[in-house]
């Protein structure tokens, strides 16, 4: 006989077992139990001196995580050395500090996002209430300090495996506290996407969120990688009137001029002329003071006004054009000098190994504003979905950006090629 719901109310457990859905022979754990934990997933495992594809057996998520199924991760140029080094590490983990995916799952005490959303995972997180984010600075949220790293799967003989820089990114499933998530509400490709959370989301936030670059200006952009890339188009978008860019690497200065950049300078071929090039480039249209002019002294040289510094050092030597510096701190040396006097100066390499200085009255006195650029000064919750918006009406370009996909178990070749600089952008696509 046929049991009625409101029968079942009254009757107890034994009743409500009627209703239960019969687990089908030969189904994974992970589906019996109506749980992920023991679900198994591929991912991209630092280990000992190696690194390599392995098989994860999911452990239960934390009251304030999400679970996420990867749909891309972007390869970021600093995850290079670490992950293709042969040095012995302590604690297995997964690579990468973005990506992007839909929501699978999410504890009690999740609020910002819910099952079956997109979302961009970013590498800075953003709380909303923390003294820095409060105060307009979400890329430098204080929760990065306090997140704890706990391990999120165990490898087939039980060693735990936690997520560099506490979301991965190289892996088919990432547990994230909901700290880093912002949802999107779109269709656009995920290899798209997942730029955003990362390396072009922080070129475009360096010219148009942290400082806005202002029409008509002088914008210079060392670097044409990803982040300068974004950079380029941040320029482009706000109606600078040049942006020069700086890029060894011809294949790379050739999209730079498609995505924005009005002139691309090669530094090996301009060498100690660089900073005097770009001077000239930028040097004021009329020097009558009262007519708006600027007047450029061999005290008070001509420049650009606004200089992106989107140049890191090298891990190992690249497969295509080199840079003149290794190092990259003669660009940053040089950023300083071919600034203007009240110019500004955003700083966006990094590893960069050694010091670098400048003469201190002119530091002190030509009026130049230095920017920190922690992913670019990228308030995620409020830049990456009008980013969306901007990409869905064409006037961010992300298909460029996007120039090789690999699946996962092709992962060390997409890093490889990051670090030859064979290619611009390198994303990991899963199924």
């Amino acid at each position: 006989m046929p049991i009625s719901r409101r029968k079942m109310l009254t009757s107890g457990a034994a009743a409500a077992a009627a209703f239960a859905p019969q687990a089908a022979t030969g189904q994974a754990p992970a589906v019996l139990t109506g749980t992920n934990v023991g679900r198994r997933f591929k991912a991209f495992v630092r280990r000992g001196t190696g690194a390599s594809v392995e098989e994860l057996r999911l452990r239960a998520i934390q009251p304030n995580e999400v679970l996420v199924r990867s749909q891309a991760s972007a390869v970021c140029y600093t995850i290079v050395g670490g992950a293709l080094a042969t040095t012995n590490v302590a604690q297995a983990s997964i690579p990468n500090h973005s990506g992007m995916g839909v929501v699978e799952e999410v504890g009690p005490l999740v609020r910002r996002v819910k099952k079956g959303d997109r979302v961009v995972v970013p590498g800075t997180p953003q709380c909303g209430v923390c003294y820095q984010c409060l105060h307009g600075r979400a890329d430098w949220c204080q929760f990065l300090d306090t997140a704890p790293a706990h391990p999120l799967a165990d490898m087939a003989d039980g060693t735990p495996v936690i997520e560099q820089a506490g979301l991965g990114g190289l892996s088919e499933l990432m547990v994230v506290p909901e700290e880093y998530c912002c949802p999107v509400f779109t269709d656009l490709p995920a290899e798209q996407l997942t730029l955003l959370g990362d390396t072009v989301g922080t070129g475009l936030a360096a010219g148009r969120d942290l400082v806005q670059i202002e029409p008509g200006w002088n914008v210079v952009i060392q670097g044409a990688g990803p982040v300068g890339m974004g950079a380029i188009q941040a320029a482009r978008l706000q109606n600078a009137g040049q942006v020069i860019v700086i890029e060894p690497i011809r294949s790379r200065r050739e999209v730079a001029m498609k995505v924005g950049g009005t002139i691309a300078l090669d530094p090996n071929a301009e060498g100690n002329g660089l900073v005097a090039k770009i001077r000239t480039l930028c040097k004021a249209t009329t020097d009558r003071r009262y007519a708006g002019g600027r007047l450029g002294t061999n005290a008070v040289p001509d420049g650009a006004d606004f200089v992106i510094n989107a140049v890191g050092s090298d891990w190992f030597p690249p497969k295509v054009e080199a840079g003149p510096d290794p190092t990259a701190l003669v660009p940053l040396q040089e950023s300083f000098d071919m600034t203007r006097a009240g110019g500004h100066i955003v700083m966006l390499g990094v590893a960069w190994r050694g010091n670098v200085s400048f003469n201190a009255a002119q530091f002190s006195n030509r009026g130049r504003t230095f920017y920190s650029g922690q992913q670019g000064g990228l308030n995620m919750l409020r830049d990456i979905p009008r980013y969306v918006k901007m990409i869905e009406r064409g006037v961010i370009d992300m298909k460029s950006m996007v120039t090789a996909t690999y699946p996962i178990e092709r992962t060390r070749e997409a890093i490889q090629a990051v670090g030859d600089r064979t290619t611009l952008g390198a994303v990991i696509t899963f199924a």
